[in-house]
This record gives structure tokens, sequence and C-alpha cells, in this order.
């Protein structure tokens, strides 16, 4: 089998191959998938449920209130993510004691924060500019708008890529 990386493994220098690449980027996508799971649900439960309850209405609102969901989600889906990441996915690292240390997670942080921003002015801009969306007859799925959830979705998968090329060269390196 043809070799990737050179990688460190209980202090032995072994290589990391096509197939454990591979397998690395399944569980990748298993744990970003369960992440974006916990982060669609906490945001649909501000945005459908908790922030309506506030006292607030008009465009400017909504506004912040897509943003306040928004972040949320992302900022619990960032932590089960981490927890997952540093426990299952990243089998073949350099150092493991490094990659659970504060600095690690600093740089995790980091990273999570920009693809917030990324994601947070995707969103925006996509809710903004796509025209009201209407799947089955319905502009709203669990009380938040199908135009909502779209531009989520969209903004998840550029995402997921910006995450895990940082993650990959700057804390999980192989």
């Amino acid at each position: 089998m043809e070799t990737k990386k050179t990688v460190c493994e209980n202090g032995e220098h072994v290589k990391q191959t096509k197939k454990q690449l591979f397998w690395e980027i399944f569980r990748f996508l298993l744990v970003g998938g369960t992440a974006t799971v916990v982060d669609y649900l906490v945001f649909w439960l501000f945005d459908g449920w908790l922030l309506p309850l506030l006292p607030f209405s008009g465009k400017t609102w909504g506004i912040v209130a897509l943003v306040i969901a928004t972040a949320l989600g992302f900022c619990v889906g960032l932590a089960v993510n981490w927890i997952l990441s540093v426990r299952f996915v990243f089998r073949q690292v350099r150092d493991k004691d490094t990659v659970a240390t504060k600095k690690s997670f600093f740089v995790f942080t980091v990273i999570g924060l920009i693809g917030l921003a990324i994601t947070e002015i995707g969103v925006v801009l996509l809710v903004e500019f796509l025209p009201q969306i209407t799947l089955f007859g319905e502009t709203e799925f669990f009380r938040t708008s199908w135009t909502k959830w779209l531009s989520k979705m969209i903004m998840t998968c550029i995402v997921l890529v910006f995450n895990y090329t940082g993650r990959k060269l700057l804390i999980f390196k192989s």
C-alpha cells in the first residue's frame, strides 16, 4: 500500500497509508455529521422556539435572532466536534499529548471561530438574497424557514472543507 506521510505512534515512526487517511477522513465526516446534527438542533431550538418568545420583532431583530441562533448552534457543535475529534478522528498524529493541550484547543477554536464568521456572513447573505423557498407546499420546516435551512446547509458544506484543512494542517499533523 502506498504511504502518505510520516507519523509518530508510540514513539515509533510509521507511515500513514492512503487507507489510513481515507478512514481518518471518514471518521472526520462522521464526527462532523454528529456535531452538525447537534449544531442544527441547537439552531432550531433557538430560531424556531426560544428566540420567537422574546418581545422583539422587525427585520433587524430577525437578522439578530438568526445570528444568535447560528452562533449558539455552531458553538455547541464546535465543543462536540473537539471532544470527538481528539478521541476518535485523528489517530495518526505526531504527538498525541500535544493534541489534547489548551494551546491545541485554542487553535481548534480559532479555526472554528473563523468558520463561524464565514458561516454567519454566508447565512445572513443567503437568507437575504435567496427567494423564499417552498417545499412540500410549506415555507417552513419545524418552525424555521426552508431558506434558513438551505442557507445553513450550503455554509456547512463550505466550512467543512475549511475546518478539516485548517485542523489537519495546524493541529492534527501527521
